[in-house]
């Protein structure tokens, strides 16, 4: 189909037959119509079914029905235009009005982030064994590309994993192998992803972490721990 129909189709289907150029599809009004019922009930289920694989701890929270009815009424708002089945539940977040529920949102869309992220070698500290204190604070560094970190607003973190406590201020996101890892984190660690978003010599980044983290300069064991760098050649 030609852009330009498809231009009409989708016209049509967002905002009502008035957009439906006439001669576009064979057979009677009624017919047509019809069938691009069909066509937008099935858009519209499939949209929904994505909402649910993309946000399953929101689902949980929230409850099946009370989802299901954010998840419509999102989707026939517009929010999903324009949108691949992929990256549906990109704005679901900022369009929910629960502090609480768009927190929990948030982190599932960066885990889906971190699940699609490319590939790469995570910094292990067995990597640093060798190294004297010179070559350990020299050594560049750079954000793994699965890291997310998001900081919350709420006391969203048990309803992502029970063992996080309530006041958890932020959710670190890692993938260092095959699997995506949710940690609870500190506002200085995305300080300090941030620092390495391209590359960081280690000892400004334990320098930030000293200054910001009350975990101190040892805070970034941690982060390395969780697979939250990149492996580089020192």
């Amino acid at each position: 189909m030609p852009d330009g129909d498809q231009a009409a189709v989708a016209a049509t289907l967002l905002h009502g037959p008035r957009h439906l150029p006439p001669g576009l599809f064979a057979g009677t009004e009624a017919t047509v119509l019809r069938g691009l019922r069909v066509h937008a009930n099935t858009i519209s289920h499939a949209r929904l079914v994505a909402l649910e694989e993309t946000f399953p701890r929101l689902r949980e929270h929230l409850g099946a029905a009370d989802f299901n009815r954010l998840s419509r009424a999102f989707v026939e708002a517009g929010g999903a235009e324009r949108r691949g089945l992929a990256d549906i539940g990109a704005g679901f977040a900022d369009w929910l009005d629960d502090a609480l529920a768009a927190d929990i949102a948030r982190v599932e869309w960066a885990w889906l982030e971190s699940y699609h992220a490319a590939d790469a070698g995570a910094l292990r500290l067995a990597d640093l064994a060798g190294d004297d204190e010179a070559a350990l604070l020299a050594r560049p560094v750079r954000r793994h590309p699965a890291a997310r970190i998001v900081p919350l607003a709420t006391g969203a973190a048990p309803c992502l994993d029970p063992a996080f406590a309530p006041d958890t201020a932020a959710i670190l996101i890692t993938r260092p192998d095959a699997e995506v890892r949710l940690f609870a984190a500190h506002p200085a660690d995305a300080a300090a992803l941030d620092a390495a978003a391209q590359f960081s010599p280690l000892g400004s980044l334990i320098a930030l972490l000293d200054e910001e983290h009350p975990g101190g300069g040892g805070a970034i064991a941690a982060l390395i721990d969780a697979g939250a760098f990149e492996e580089v050649a020192p």
